[in-house]
């Protein structure tokens, strides 16, 4: 609290770990944080090295990028990858009739940012390593949230040693150490939203162009990614315009992210005829979001049969087409779907491990361990999710919260919108857990606050965790047989698709 007393006095922002000694101090310990997260993912990284790559995705990133290696531009899809996975692709469509250039097809169905990463680590090895150079590469990448994480605290207001505790948290958070293994753009995005979030925090302290500048290309890498962030990067030039010392850089902040977006959607406008930005996966999305068949969350039976369009405007016209239609046919249902995507989207972290028990990659493990081991991949998302928006409500500085806030509601909404899965809230955790931290270091301060206080701030504080916890048993009720199938003897040979 005396932190937070001193920053109403001065009116700066809090985090002086940053500097003087404290940067000293500070970079010692961010850099043990930074090993004590790089350990484990390397583990995990280490025992998949040499795995081949599993899903659709995954090869879809992995031909892009060794086209841009190789000089053939943005595509996919060559005649030699279609003859790789000819027993694939031959469930779905017609490959004797899939008439596509040696060199591959032109798209503009994946967002650019995570192929030119790998297509950057891909450079710098020979073929045959490409995918342990990724794990390898992406484990120290995903290794930064953890100092990341500390750093946010300190911006928050916390103290040190509360700093250090949600930095360690993220170190040890389990489900992103599996993610290292795959080809995912998560690899990427996740750490370039959270240090984007940590440079416009930082640049709000300066009228420093170039603190303006770094969060700006943070923020736009990070549209380059997933253009589905571009909500909170409007949100975070507002606070920037409320908050920050030069207002003027708002515009500075919105030219430099959008502008390194801008030659991309050129080309993919070029390409599509008509205007497009980073990537035109939206129609496909509405149309897996919005099926009748579907319950508004990623259902592979109904997202396949649309990729067997190879050319990404027709694509983009049917599946836009058919997604307005399922609404227009049944607007309670896609209301209904809307309603349902939280359940989804705020939902347990268990799809990994159903999928690689489900398929086998264990063996058969007896209960009660399989049991535990369910806990520990769910259990911390439950605690920091709980906590941080209790957090949220009690940070000590709430300019920084109101970030935070925008960040978590900025990145939510678009995707109640059109399609939710729990991987994607794994953006927000590296910012979540902070807040988690702070609640529970005040946990009695906070506490006694909840119950003695009737206003409207500590309203919503006390209604929000319960929600959570309703949306959390909604969504065991909808799985339920299939929890009880998987951890039934047997279930590791159910081979559910991810």
């Amino acid at each position: 609290m005396r932190e937070s007393a001193s920053f109403a006095n001065t009116g700066k922002m809090p985090g002086g770990g940053l500097s003087g000694q404290g940067n000293r101090l500070a970079a010692r310990t961010l850099f043990w944080l930074w090993l004590g997260s790089f350990l484990p993912h390397l583990v995990i990284a280490l025992i998949f090295l040499n795995y081949p790559i599993a899903l659709d995705d995954m090869f879809q990133y992995d031909m892009l990028a060794r086209s841009l290696v190789e000089g053939h531009g943005y595509r996919w899809y060559t005649q030699a990858d279609v003859d790789k996975l000819k027993p694939y692709l031959q469930q779905f469509l017609d490959v004797s009739k899939m008439n596509v250039p040696p060199e591959g097809l032109v798209t503009t169905f994946r967002a650019p940012g995570y192929p030119f990463f790998l297509a950057g680590i891909y450079a710098l090895v020979p073929s045959q390593d490409h995918f342990a150079a990724a794990r390898l590469a992406q484990a120290a990448l995903l290794s930064l949230l953890a100092p990341a994480s500390a750093l946010i605290a300190l911006k928050l207001g916390a103290g040190r040693k509360v700093a250090v505790a949600a930095g360690a948290g993220m170190a040890l958070y389990p489900i992103l150490w599996l993610y290292p293994a795959g080809l995912a753009s998560e690899d990427l995005f996740i750490p370039l939203v959270t240090f984007g979030v940590l440079a416009v925090l930082w640049a709000a302290e300066s009228r420093s162009p170039w603190r303006t500048v770094l969060a700006g290309l943070l923020l736009g890498g990070a549209m380059l990614t997933r253009s589905v962030i571009a909500p909170f990067v409007l949100l975070a030039a507002l606070w920037t315009w409320r908050y920050g010392r030069a207002r003027f850089r708002t515009l500075a902040l919105l030219a430099v992210a959008f502008g390194i977006c801008l030659p991309w959607a050129v080309r993919n406008t070029q390409i599509m005829g008509r205007p497009s930005f980073v990537e035109t996966g939206l129609g496909y999305q509405l149309y897996v979001g919005y099926h009748p068949g579907g319950d508004g969350s990623f259902v592979s039976s109904i997202a396949i049969p649309p990729l067997t369009i190879l050319n990404d405007a027709q694509r983009d016209s049917y599946t836009t087409r058919m997604a307005l239609e399922f609404i227009r046919s049944d607007p309670l249902g896609a209301l209904g779907k809307i309603l349902e995507r939280p359940v989804y989207f705020f939902g347990l972290e268990d799809r990994e491990l159903i999928y690689f028990y489900s398929n086998n990659f264990f063996g058969a493990i007896p209960q009660p361990w399989l049991a535990l081991g369910y806990l520990w991949v769910v259990l911390p998302w439950i605690g920091v999710a709980l906590l941080a928006l209790i957090g949220l409500f009690h940070v000590p500085d709430r300019r920084a919260g109101r970030l935070a806030a925008a960040l978590i509601l900025g990145y939510t909404l678009p995707h109640l919108l059109v399609i939710a899965e729990p991987r994607f809230h794994l953006a927000l955790v590296p910012v979540m857990i902070p807040l988690a931290a702070i609640a529970w270091s005040q946990r009695q301060a906070v506490l006694s606050r909840l119950l003695a206080r009737q206003d409207a701030w500590s309203w919503a504080a006390r209604l929000s965790p319960l929600l959570l916890l309703a949306l959390w048993i909604w969504g065991i009720g909808m799985h339920w047989q299939s929890l009880v199938s998987l951890f039934a003897p047997g279930g590791n040979l159910l081979r559910w698709t991810y």
